[in-house]
């Protein structure tokens, strides 16, 4: 498939709009994602985040492909908004970037994406070879703007300060996991979180927009009980006495609000004193629709500071 450049699609919808991306790692067959992505579309939502590597375990690409075949049999392959990401370990290097990129293209059945992102970081490649390829590609069309998943502040900050110096286009996004309950151990081999005190007063700075994963907790808040979280399958990498307890608290002020506990989770992640899209990965319609309900819903700053740290009483509205 010949990549012919087209403008990419417009931005996702800023804090007027549900500003939610819809994660398609789960769906590598159309009877399971078609159903999801209608739900998702139905209820307005237009981003979708994809990857080279979802799927993988299951035939290579099937992700990219349902996704796309979706997007075709509805008619809406220049309406959708797509953050697509690439150049996973152990394939994270600079001349593996447009290589699995146009593969991608050639999967989704498209030739562009409005957000590139790379899915790791390699820190023996200088982060000058990775934003100069990622720069080019802007340049030439194919993708609208980049980002990087999963990299230490660190990094990101000396990416800014390279396309500056260099009158590159600058960083748009990073994906880092983010959540009302933090992540205790990584989730996947070199994930990384940006929920510390640094990286906040770095994206309160609003240079680069945060495009978190995991921005509901991975479904812990959904537990019958939060004391399942010391004990069950998502332990190893959520328990922590003071996650539990926040859990307890998204609980409480569900039952104020009306809103799910995964929903105030989410509601959580939305309301921070900076720009967020939140990745999301429901499995089921009924889980899209309980998202986009509480996409809608923001926090008071008292009540986004009481979810987390538990000082004081409940907040009043």
């Amino acid at each position: 498939m010949t990549t012919t450049p087209r403008p990419a699609s417009a931005p996702p919808p800023g804090p007027e709009g549900p500003p939610l991306l819809l994660g398609t790692s789960a769906f590598g067959q159309n009877e399971r994602g078609f159903p999801v992505y209608d739900a998702y579309w139905e209820g307005g939502g237009r981003a979708f985040d994809t990857a080279w590597l979802y799927g993988h375990a299951y035939g290579p690409g099937c992700c990219e492909r349902t996704f796309g075949a979706w997007a075709r049999s509805r008619g809406v392959e220049k309406d959708v908004w797509v953050l697509a990401k690439g150049a996973h370990t152990p394939e994270c290097v600079p001349d593996r970037v447009e290589p699995q990129l146009t593969e991608s293209f050639e999967r989704m059945g498209r030739n562009d994406a409005a957000l590139y992102m790379l899915h790791r970081d390699n820190t023996d490649v200088p982060v000058g070879e990775f934003v100069s390829v990622l720069a080019d590609l802007v340049d030439r069309g194919l993708i609208g703007a980049y980002g990087m998943s999963n990299w230490t502040l660190e990094r990101v900050v000396e990416a800014v300060a390279y396309a500056r110096v260099h009158g590159l286009p600058l960083p748009a996004g990073i994906s880092n996991q983010y959540s009302l309950i933090d992540m205790v151990h990584p989730i996947y081999p070199g994930t990384v979180t940006s929920n510390d005190p640094a990286w906040r007063d770095w994206l309160a700075e609003g240079a680069v927009r945060l495009y978190p994963w995991a921005s509901q907790g991975r479904g812990a808040h959904a537990l019958a009980d939060p004391g399942e979280l010391r004990t069950g399958a998502l332990a190893e990498s959520w328990y922590s006495e003071t996650n539990a307890a926040r859990v307890h608290r998204a609980r409480l002020l569900a039952r104020r609000t009306g809103i799910s506990a995964t929903g105030i989770a989410l509601a959580w992640t939305l309301s921070q004193p900076f720009p967020v899209v939140a990745l999301i990965g429901p499995r089921l319609p009924e889980e899209v629709r309980d998202s986009l309900a509480a996409a809608a819903h923001r926090l008071t700053d008292d009540e986004r500071d009481w979810l987390e740290t538990g000082e004081g009483d409940l907040p009043d509205r």
